[in-house]
């Protein structure tokens, strides 16, 4: 009998019984990617992750949803490398993550926050009409000021809408964003307003639909706050400080009973965009043994 120690973290928690379920598996046996999505189906986090040490400081992850294999899942980073700090497995430090999104460098700080680094943007992924998006929100389409699309790991669909009462309104019809999500290559769907707005700092409130990757929606989302922050930031309605830095925060999870709080940094020089990092913390909610017959 195969026994496998696996721990659930709330990341990015603003509030208790907030922010979003991580399951950590310590895949100390290596595991095949059936026994993999079998396992995360049976635990039912919106996402699982599958730590392995590689030696040198790194490690590498598979993440899993309850449906499918996933790139990156931000708010599963955070929870595994808290996890593996309380369990005596790192120390606060810089550590390398590789992924099927890349190599990912880790900070763990002092004070437990997890810093991670996101791949450069990438931009203009998917074309989707204001629409044919509306309907499948519930909205009328003059609810919607702006839809775009970006990446730093996963494939994310923006809409904006205009306050937080819209958002409270949305309506997803989950079969159709599925549906739309799958034929579009699009991972999550990013539905925002604006919250605040100066040099240097921004914030906004998110609901992220994860039709394309796992569950309907997510109570935070490191990879889809990163990605938004870079799309703002490309099209010039965020701009950096004197210092070349941006910090977005971004709430999320409001609306599902789950408060988060994610923070995006961004940093540019006279090129553009040099750093992409997404940071926050996690809380254990629960520690046992996974057994496998």
């Amino acid at each position: 009998m195969t026994q496998l120690d696996v721990r659930l973290y709330a990341a990015f928690a603003a509030a208790p019984f907030g922010g979003n379920i991580g399951a950590v598996v310590y895949e100390d046996e290596p595991l095949s990617a059936e026994v993999r999505q079998n396992i995360a189906a049976e635990l039912a986090a919106p996402t699982t992750g599958f730590v392995a040490p590689d030696g040198n400081g790194s490690f590498h992850v598979h993440f899993h949803s309850s449906r499918c294999e996933m790139d990156m899942c931000g708010h599963v980073v955070v929870a595994i490398w808290s996890a593996m700090l309380k369990d005596g497995r790192i120390s606060p430090g810089e550590y390398d993550l590789h992924t099927k999104a890349g190599t990912i460098p880790v900070e763990v700080g002092r004070d437990g926050t997890i810093w991670m680094s996101q791949p450069l943007p990438r931009y203009d992924l998917n074309e989707v009409r204001l629409e044919e998006i509306a309907p499948l929100l519930g909205l009328q389409t003059n609810a919607i000021s702006n839809v775009s699309s970006s990446s730093t790991a996963l494939r994310h669909l923006f809409v904006e809408v205009s306050d937080v009462n819209a958002l409270a309104a949305l309506c997803p019809k989950d079969e159709a964003l599925r549906m739309l999500s799958t034929s579009n290559g699009i991972d999550t769907i990013g539905v925002w307003c604006w919250q605040g707005n100066e040099a240097g700092k921004a914030k906004i409130r998110l609901r992220d639909l994860c039709h394309g990757v796992g569950d309907p929606e997510e109570a935070a989302s490191g990879t889809t706050n990163a990605a938004l922050a870079c799309h703002l930031y490309r099209s010039g309605r965020i701009k950096a400080d004197s210092r070349g830095e941006l910090c977005m925060m971004g709430e999320q999870g409001f609306e599902m009973g789950r408060p988060s709080k994610v923070e995006t940094i961004l940093n540019e020089d006279d090129r553009g965009l040099t750093r992409v990092r997404v940071g926050g913390k996690a809380q254990e909610r629960m520690h046992g043994r996974y057994l496998i017959a």
